[in-house]
């Protein structure tokens, strides 16, 4: 295991980016279908490492990675939000091609995750909304619907695994941040 020592010897830094540079960025693209966007994301990562230093507590591999996924996430909402556009920016928004477009997609969207999400077995299924749509902690589900708290995780982990199994990563991500729940 490489660690990056508070002194940051060039040998050392150089050694990990080198290691790991490709694969991170192959990482990155699995996230973003945007190959210099993936390495600019890898790239800013490692700056970071080098500017502040960081106290890395467990592997540099798992604390590579962990960034990297954090960063595309957090470029997915970024760049999921820009393309809002506010409605008072739009100066016909019933005959805007794009407001069309835009609801036509959103509305097969939250049909294809509806369709997903009511083919789960209906203990699963109900858990499931209550997590997602009432942000309840497993605590408060359990005593919601008078079941333990292990069930509760082997529901939630049920419904996770057969959604991932119906629908991409970019759909799932949007399931659970970014659709309004009804």
């Amino acid at each position: 295991m490489l660690v990056l020592s508070k002194t940051k010897t060039n040998i050392d830094f150089e050694i990990t980016f080198k290691e790991f540079y490709s694969p991170l960025c192959n990482f990155a693209y699995s996230f973003i279908p945007d190959q210099d966007l993936c390495q600019d994301l890898v790239q800013d990562i490692f700056l970071k490492i080098w500017d502040k230093s960081p106290d890395i507590t467990t592997s540099i591999s798992s604390y590579l990675y962990r960034a990297v996924k954090n960063s595309c996430l957090d470029q997915m909402k970024k760049s999921y939000k820009q393309s809002i556009i506010p409605i008072e920016e739009i100066e016909d928004p019933i005959d805007s091609p794009y407001e069309l477009n835009r609801e036509k997609n959103l509305e097969a969207l939250n049909q294809k995750i509806g369709r997903a999400v009511n083919s789960l077995p209906p203990k699963c299924k109900e858990v499931f909304l209550l997590r997602r749509d009432f942000q309840l902690s497993y605590d408060e589900i359990s005593d919601e619907l008078d079941i333990s708290k292990k069930t509760i995780e082997s529901h939630m982990n049920s419904a996770i695994k057969k959604l991932r199994t119906q629908l991409s990563k970019s759909d799932l991500l949007i399931c659970f941040f970014f659709l309004e729940k009804k």
